[in-house]
């Protein structure tokens, strides 16, 4: 709140060529303080002491137009609502998105037979981890960089209640001694959507059937329900 100011005293003091202006609240505590030089007056026909006090007046004008500003910013930032993104914990970590499946399975599919490249994060080539967290990252859900990070965040989800979107992973290579060493994309109708490798691509995949249902270790969804 805005405290009004009185002009309780104006003195006009000869200082060495100053004017000094000195103004009290009604308490009589002094509220501002300023010196103007005579040099300061553009219009040197104009009386002095005239000048000075409504040079005085302008600033007291300006400073008061720029408290109202200030306030009306503040009361319009107090009642503007404030938008938060969805979000929850898992592990330790969190994801945060506002999509739907049908748009991130649409926009995954539009890039099966690109290119696979081994630590890939774009469109001009993708690993499996770089092609989940590029997808992921564009529709708002944070990921860490590789399918073991990956498979650490999320909720636990049973194969058999799987829903599009949701991240599934494998251990296809026991040579890295890790136990997750591959991740896609639950597409639907029991198939997934990956980078495979440097010879397929980005394909899709049958989950329930083939070399992956062997080697398939577990689920987790992180998009918002």
């Amino acid at each position: 709140m805005m405290q009004k100011v009185f002009i309780f005293l104006v003195f006009t003091m000869i200082l060495f060529g100053a004017n000094i202006f000195s103004v009290s609240g009604s308490n009589g505590d002094v509220a501002y303080k300023r010196i103007i030089k005579h040099k300061d007056n553009l219009a040197l026909s104009q009386n002095t002491k005239e000048y000075s006090y409504q040079a005085f007046y302008n600033e007291l004008q300006q400073q008061k137009i720029l408290a109202i500003k200030a306030e009306a910013a503040n009361k319009q930032k107090e009642q503007s609502p404030q938008k938060t993104p969805k979000t929850y914990q898992a592990n330790n970590s969190y994801c945060i998105g506002d999509t739907n499946q049908n748009s991130l399975i649409e926009d995954a599919k539009n890039h099966k037979g690109g290119k696979y490249v081994w630590g890939g994060t774009n469109p001009r080539g993708f690993d499996c981890s770089g092609y989940v967290q590029y997808l992921y990252g564009k529709h708002g859900v944070k990921l860490p960089r590789t399918a073991l990070a990956q498979s650490k965040v999320g909720l636990p989800i049973d194969p058999n209640h799987l829903k599009q979107g949701d991240l599934v992973f494998f251990m296809t290579d026991k040579k890295r001694n890790i136990p997750i060493t591959h991740v896609g994309i639950y597409v639907g109708n029991g198939q997934f959507i990956h980078a495979a490798s440097k010879d397929r691509g980005i394909i899709i995949s049958p989950l329930n059937s083939g070399s992956y249902s062997n080697t398939f270790v577990g689920a987790k969804r992180v998009l918002p329900s």
